[in-house]
């Protein structure tokens, strides 16, 4: 919930910035993130909080339309990381907000500046150099060294950041006096979507190209610098082709004059002032092609950074952090957008903001704590799944129909389907999908063509199937039953497909348990897919249909008591 506040805040309040263009846009948003986070740690001060807030705030940047999501993501997690570890190392006091908010927001200057080494090398630190003399000296102020103007700007920041920290105690503090005894029940829908990371449709996702992508940066970066010439023109022009043409639509940031202008004054400058105004020649070849090498070297850390950031919405990534046991991460972000549309809706104006920034956050965290009842609500009622798994063609239909026929003779309800096999001479010609309730069966797939049913591999699905086996699986049918059965679910299914969306609904609108006919390879992705409660996982090849049928009628008995 706090990362979902602190996303939403970024979104409006970050979108209003942009828009008029106001600079320092990153210290302000950092202002308000010492602020929130500060604020919300007054009612939880719960270890760990603030990073995994900042975990979640970052991730859910990450699908911002922008083609550069790298930077935000960095800058988001680094504050929320500092303000922990201060926290850890002094305690949850308001010494440590302090020092915490300070260096937090300080971090957004050292991030620009490491961004612009990044992005135009050392170079840029002597024109700035340069620049900064040239100043001083037409205001007659030459004893004012370089360090001395770094050091007021780092004053600045530290107390922009203990600002913050204090704005936020007092108003966590403020709320807490304030808080209302029980907070009101509010009639909600949150729309928790398995499609967490939206993927475009037109684009390719492949592991090996981001890996391509970081060393192409790189090994640019390395021939630019080098004497190389033909290699330091050669390689960085093939490259910025190749993204290009590969991903074209994450270059947009190219098309923002603003930053063309950003190129011209660079280079501008740089042959002004890169021999320090010495002399009778103010302008320096030598310093123009420096400008010009800097902006190429711009050019292409802007390209690698839109292609790495387009690689990492790759769903693969998800499936693999998953599998290496962040499920829990992924459950709380999901939980997080789910929230997200009602805390915008929640913010006032970005004017409003600033202006009422106590009474702003009293009404945000307000509903921050009614949603996460209602999650913790929820909780409690997601449906335990019984899976039944076993290799392609090993009988797991034939296997779940006896189960299922063995639970009706304990007097147990059952709707869903089955989806047994038509075989021709050994083969494996299609499915019929078995309406549990009525017995009514209806042809799901075949692999003779039909012109107007959808073709998926070898199968050819029938419209009409379809169109049933999602009316069985609609919530109305669990009504009075103990089990709904799903056969089968798996790879259309995991890629948001075939019965993904009534699967999806039926696990957030009943609590009835479900049993799935899933293959082995697919478990681990099938169970951590949907928000679903306790899983139980029988192996044909293990269990017995007596031994699955015992267990799962006494779950069900026991649902039914609690009930």
């Amino acid at each position: 919930m706090v990362g979902s506040v602190w996303a939403s805040v970024e979104i409006i309040v970050g979108s209003f910035l942009h828009n008029l263009r106001i600079p320092l846009t990153g210290a302000i948003l950092s202002f308000a993130g010492v602020y929130l986070l500060v604020a919300c740690f007054q009612t939880w001060k719960e270890t760990g909080l603030i990073w995994r807030a900042g975990v979640i705030c970052a991730l859910m940047k990450s699908i911002s339309p922008s083609a550069m999501i790298l930077g935000p993501m960095i800058g988001i997690l680094t504050e929320a990381l500092i303000l922990e570890f201060v926290i850890f190392i002094i305690g949850k006091n308001l010494v440590s907000y302090l020092l915490g908010g300070a260096l937090a927001v300080f971090s957004t200057l050292l991030q620009k500046v490491v961004g612009w080494l990044i992005l135009y090398g050392f170079d840029f630190i002597t024109i700035l150099d340069a620049l900064y003399r040239f100043g001083v000296k037409q205001v007659n102020l030459n004893q004012l060294s370089p360090e001395y103007a770094v050091m007021v700007i780092v004053v600045i920041y530290f107390s922009v950041g203990m600002i913050a920290a204090i704005l936020g105690y007092r108003s966590g503090r403020r709320y807490l006096r304030n808080r209302p005894d029980s907070l009101e029940e509010m009639n909600l829908v949150l729309q928790q979507s398995s499609l967490t990371f939206p993927q475009n449709q037109g684009q390719r996702y492949s592991l090996l190209f981001l890996i391509f992508n970081l060393l192409a940066v790189i090994s640019s970066l390395v021939v630019i610098n080098s004497d190389f010439i033909a290699a330091a023109i050669i390689f960085p022009v093939g490259y910025i082709g190749f993204c290009i043409f590969r991903y074209t639509r994450a270059m947009r940031r190219f098309r923002n004059t603003l930053l063309w202008a950003q190129f011209i004054v660079i280079t501008i400058a740089t042959a002004f002032l890169w021999n320090g105004f010495t002399g009778d020649n103010f302008f320096s070849t030598d310093g123009l092609i420096v400008g010009l090498k800097m902006i190429y070297r711009a050019v292409v850390v802007i390209t690698g950074y839109a292609a790495i950031s387009v690689e990492l919405r790759n769903p693969l990534i998800k499936s693999i952090m998953v599998k290496k046991g962040f499920s829990s991460l992924y459950q709380s972000l999901g939980l997080a957008f789910a929230a997200l549309p009602e805390m915008i809706a929640t913010m006032p104006r970005s004017k409003v903001i600033f202006k009422k920034s106590s009474l702003s956050f009293s009404m945000l965290f307000q509903k921050a704590e009614i949603i996460l009842k209602l999650f913790e609500k929820e909780d409690l009622n997601r449906p335990t799944i019984f899976i039944i798994t076993g290799e392609i063609g090993e009988g797991k239909t034939t296997f779940a129909q006896q189960v299922v026929h063995d639970l009706r003779k304990k007097g147990l309800a059952i709707a869903g389907f089955l989806a047994p096999g038509i075989d021709d001479n050994g083969k494996r010609n299609g499915f019929r999908l078995s309406d549990l309730s009525t017995g009514v069966e209806v042809e799901l797939c075949t692999r003779i063509q039909h012109e107007s049913w959808i073709q998926t591999g070898p199968f050819y699905f029938n419209p009409e199937g379809l169109k049933r086996g999602h009316e069985l699986l609609q919530a109305e049918q669990a009504k009075e039953k103990q089990l709904i059965v799903i056969d089968e679910i798996g790879p259309l299914e995991l890629n948001d497909r075939g019965w993904a969306d009534s699967i999806e609904t039926l696990c957030r609108e009943s609590i009835v348990p479900q049993m799935w006919i899933v293959r082995k390879g697919l478990v681990s992705a099938v169970a951590r897919k949907w928000n679903a409660g306790n899983v139980w996982i029988f192996d044909i090849g293990q269990d017995t249909v007596e031994t699955v049928g015992n267990k799962i009628g006494e779950h069900l008995v026991i649902c039914n008591l609690g009930n």
